[in-house]
């Protein structure tokens, strides 16, 4: 993985976020449970480590089972 080229804080419905674009062109999206939290990782990011942490896979949402 490259350098960090560009990192921005997301706020939707879902919650916070971080997306970071490296310079090959990557787009990496990461999810967190609280602003503190993305603020956080969106500042590490910034400093452009020379690794980035992998994305999770989504998680689906569990259905209630009738018994």
């Amino acid at each position: 993985m490259g350098e960090v080229a560009q990192v921005e804080l997301l706020h939707d419905k879902r919650g916070w976020g971080v997306e970071v674009l490296t310079r090959e062109g990557a787009v990496r999206r990461y999810r967190y449970g609280s602003e503190a939290q993305a603020r956080y990782f969106a500042a590490v990011f910034a400093l452009g480590p020379r690794v980035l942490p992998p994305v999770a896979p989504a998680r689906r949402k569990r259905s209630r089972r009738a018994a």
